[in-house]
């Protein structure tokens, strides 16, 4: 019994090693075409414990597997440090000046000052037809450091009245992390494709190995080209100025009923005066052609006046010598009369 037991158990042991070993080598001879598959199962469960973790302690790993130091780096309620999070400013702010050009030159010196730039500008400069200056507006997309934002706003604040103003915070940072995440996996899986690169017997597992290796390559720089997009956005904050001209700040806080009859009155007062302005303007602007229409309109009826007194004049010579012919025939009928009567 005690014999048949240990040729039990050498067989088994045979039989384990046989299995390790074939286990072994199959490994060995799929390791390029598996190597996708066991990078995205590793990046899984690192993101699923640094997606939380503290950006200043930082996370990593060894190989595929998340490190202690990593998984201890998130605190019980897995949030992110506020100085740690990915965060895209965008500011919206309305604002009215008296000095149109002077405020706008102001702020373009001060985006400079502030190591900004402007990505985008439109600006409308008033109507020649209207002649007024009030209505010119331009519209600002800057982009301002991060650190200098909150400046800026209070630039525009006190060389302007601020009519309008709203701040939207996009929190990126879980797709900071999860882009992270995966340039790391991929960067692991290119050099373990080198590796077997190195190693290849066949040129098909050459070409299959450089072929994956191609498509890493170019998710790794894809990833590459998102993170260095968040960056821009995130060490850039956005804002969307709109600039108008006015003679009149509009008042910041709600008026009385009174005060709104007042104003509402001082306003028509200004609107009759502004439509006389423009009246004024519009004739003036229009006496050349009219001046032209007038000349025209006399040319014309002097004209009209000629050919009819020339009518006139036919007319009366034909009637003066219709008469003369019945004049001649009521003589010449009277003497033959007077004739025959003899």
């Amino acid at each position: 019994m005690k014999k048949f037991l240990k040729v039990l158990i050498s067989i088994m042991i045979v039989m384990t090693l046989v299995a390790c070993g074939s286990s072994s080598r199959g490994k060995s001879e799929s390791a390029a075409s598996t190597t996708l598959s066991f990078a995205t199962e590793s990046k899984n469960a690192m993101y699923e414990d640094a997606a939380y973790a503290d950006f200043d302690e930082g996370y990593g790993y060894e190989e595929e597997y998340v490190t202690e130091s990593t998984a201890q780096s998130y605190d019980d309620n897995k949030t992110f440090n506020d100085s740690a999070r990915k965060l895209i400013k965008t500011y919206s702010i309305n604002a009215e000046t008296e000095a149109f050009d002077e405020f706008v030159q102001a702020t373009e010196e001060r985006i400079g000052a502030l190591k900004g730039y402007i990505q985008d500008m439109d600006s409308f400069n008033g109507s020649s037809y209207t002649g007024k200056t009030g209505s010119r507006y331009c519209n600002l997309t800057v982009r301002v450091p991060v650190a200098n934002l909150e400046e800026f706003v209070n630039f525009v604040g006190d060389a302007a009245n601020v009519t309008n103003k709203s701040l939207n915070v996009e929190d990126i940072t879980l797709q900071y992390v999860d882009s992270e995440s995966r340039k790391e996996t991929y960067e692991i899986e290119q050099e373990r494709l080198l590796a077997l690169l190195e190693k290849c017997d066949t040129v098909e597992d050459m070409i299959t190995i450089e072929s994956r290796l191609s498509e890493v390559r170019y998710h790794l720089e894809s990833q590459a080209s998102q993170l260095r997009m968040y960056d821009n956005l995130v060490d850039y904050a956005t804002v969307y100025l709109r600039i108008s001209e006015v003679t009149k700040y509009t008042p910041p806080e709600p008026e009385g009923y009174w005060e709104r009859v007042s104003r509402s009155f001082s306003e028509g007062i200004e609107n009759v005066v502004e439509g006389f302005k423009d009246f004024f303007v519009g004739f003036v602007g229009a006496l050349p052609g009219l001046t032209i229409f007038v000349i025209i309109a006399v040319i014309v009826v002097l004209i009209i006046r000629a050919i009819i007194k020339s009518g006139d004049k036919k007319r009366l010579k034909k009637q003066e010598a219709r008469a003369d012919e019945l004049m001649r025939q009521a003589k010449e009928t009277a003497k033959k009369n007077a004739e025959n009567g003899q």
